[in-house]
């Protein structure tokens, strides 16, 4: 391995391990091959034109879009209105409301396509309606965190949007792809929570004076947001619309419920939304664009070819590198971010496992689920840590009550992983992959 290539990937690591923002780590390792590499000092206009064109995607306009749609859903009240279908739907289970607090995140997971916004939407008030139905802070913000996981893989999902663009891959497929994988990890919780409750004795949580008028005005009231991502996913699928079409339709039509039917979206709410939305995008784009630039050094030093030589030199099955890749993948998730991941490994070992005979799209939702692990896995997790600002628990205490639906997880991850029609039926149905 070239001297160059070694200073870049131990600046991006030492910097990363002192606690350097990501972005600035990134940026400075990928500079760091121009000034080391003999001959590259002169050649700077390089990393500015790979900085600005990894940005200029047209794919990635959906990402900022489906963040000010969530936003607006937030801002107007729909995920009170999914809370409320959720609690109509199991609250009246031992453990009501813990069932409600994963349910939740399904049905919100249609609307954000992001577990941050998950956590920031529904966990303050979920978290407060496990308090005052008995059950400990702590473990109400770590099953918070443990539900959110599910976001960004039942479709609309910004990681799997993410994926596609950086692989040529389908984004129709890869929603179908990740719809299963999603509710599987859903219940797998819920499965963790129905020995939880019985054990623990929780409490249910039913509606008070329930008739079929509520239940039908609590649907009712649920509708225009369950209906969103019916029209997103099924407008994707069919080719009426693009991704970024999709995600420019989700905000007009978050906009007209919040305007018209909702009657409560105000000219200064949206302009807090958009505020929030732009910090958010920006951050994200300043990561692809520096992360262009070191899938650029890693692809001028023939890293790819180099790897594929090496799988190919160790007779490795695919059942075997996938297992390496997961404990991969899932180590570098204690310190490294979700999109840092799929930006710099997703183009590097897509095409290797695609010459072995894996699907891209089926690699693509393991690799997804295994980054969104990596969310509620200490110490850089950074659904733990918004976990416990919202909470104002200790994240020590978050990560031990989140043990049991880690471990639920990554059961999930091991079915995605070797059971490959979990994730490629879908996709199969409609004609996305043979």
């Amino acid at each position: 391995m070239d001297h160059s290539l070694l200073v870049v990937i131990g600046l991006l690591l030492l910097l990363m391990i002192l606690g350097s923002p990501v972005i600035f780590a990134i940026g400075f390792a990928g500079m760091a091959y121009f000034v080391v590499k003999p001959g590259m000092i002169g050649m700077l206009d390089i990393y500015a034109h790979k900085f600005f064109t990894g940005m200029d995607v047209f794919i990635w306009l959906s990402i900022p879009l489906f963040v000010i749609a969530g936003e607006i859903m937030t801002a107007i009240g729909m995920t009170d209105r999914l809370l409320n279908l959720s609690r109509l739907l199991v609250g009246r289970l031992r453990g009501g409301l813990a069932y409600v607090n994963v349910v939740g995140s399904m049905f919100f997971s249609g609307v954000s396509g992001s577990a941050l916004a998950d956590i920031s939407a529904l966990g303050p008030v979920e978290i407060k309606m496990m308090e005052k139905d008995g059950y400990r802070t702590d473990f109400a913000a770590a099953l918070t965190v443990s539900s959110a996981i599910q976001g960004p893989i039942i479709p609309p999902s910004i990681p799997l949007i993410v994926f596609a663009a950086l692989t040529n891959t389908s984004i129709a497929a890869l929603f179908l792809a990740g719809a299963v994988p999603g509710l599987l990890l859903g219940m797998a919780q819920m499965a963790v929570l129905f020995v939880m409750a019985r054990r623990k004795g929780f409490p249910s949580n039913p509606i008070l004076n329930l008739t079929f008028a509520v239940a039908a005005g609590i649907i009712f009231n649920a509708f225009f947001a369950i209906i969103m991502p019916v029209i997103i996913i099924g407008g994707i699928i069919s080719g009426v619309f693009t991704a970024t079409e999709a995600a420019a339709i989700a905000v007009a039509y978050a906009t007209i419920i919040g305007v018209f039917a909702y009657r409560n979206l105000t000219l200064k709410a949206f302009w807090g939304i958009l505020d929030r939305a732009a910090r958010t995008s920006a951050s994200v784009y300043l990561i692809v664009g520096f992360a262009t630039i070191i899938s650029w050094v890693l692809a001028n030093e023939r890293v790819p070819s180099e790897l594929s030589t090496m799988v190919r030199d160790m007779q490795l099955e695919p059942w075997m590198l996938l297992l390496m890749l997961n404990v991969f993948f899932l180590l570098n998730g204690l310190w490294i971010g979700d999109s840092v991941q799929l930006l710099l490994f997703a183009p590097l070992f897509t095409p290797i496992l695609a010459a072995m005979g894996v699907d891209p799209v089926h690699f693509g939702v393991i690799m997804v689920v295994n980054v969104m692990i990596g969310l509620m896995t200490p110490p850089y997790g950074l659904a733990l840590y918004l976990g416990s600002s919202i909470s104002g628990v200790p994240l020590g205490a978050i990560v031990r009550q989140s043990i049991p639906f880690l471990l639920s997880n990554l059961a999930v991850l091991l079915v995605v992983t070797y059971v490959p029609a979990v994730s490629l039926t879908l996709p199969r149905l409609f004609g996305f992959v043979d």
